[in-house]
């Protein structure tokens, strides 16, 4: 998943979509859900809003975790970036390999850039959740 994040990441950075379907593409309504709900997801994780933030993710994601306050344990100690910057960057969504991406830059308390890669899912009643997220730190430093 690791590498599938990497290579998600540069493509989103470079511009290029090489291992996209031409089939496949989004709608622009589609676009803007899917960039809402992690627009939502990362506003609500700014107010420690774990309730708002753990809703936006997939059944199987609340499954797994069990609690909102385990999912924002979960966000505290693995994705800092996420839950305290001060920029974020917002990416147009893509289908890489069948599946529906967002990427988002995100610059630290520290000044450095990530690239935060999340996982869509449209679940049965056709809302977009959050399937899961990679974090990628580039080498870049934000002045």
């Amino acid at each position: 998943m690791k590498r599938l994040a990497l290579i998600v990441a540069m493509f989103v950075m470079l511009g290029g979509w090489s291992l996209r379907a031409t089939a496949e593409k989004l709608r622009e309504s589609e676009m803007a859900q899917i960039r809402s709900a992690v627009q939502a997801q990362i506003e609500a994780l700014a107010k420690d809003d774990a309730v708002k933030a753990f809703d936006l993710t997939t059944e199987d994601t609340r499954n797994r975790l069990g609690s909102p306050d385990n999912f924002l344990k979960m966000i505290k100690e693995k994705y800092d970036p996420v839950y305290r910057h001060r920029m974020a960057l917002y990416s147009s969504p893509q289908i890489v390999l069948g599946k529906v991406y967002q990427a988002v830059r995100l610059t630290d308390l520290d000044s450095h850039v990530w690239v935060a890669i999340y996982l869509m899912h449209k679940d049965e009643e056709g809302t977009w959740k959050i399937d899961g997220c990679q974090l990628v730190q580039t080498m870049t430093i934000a002045v």
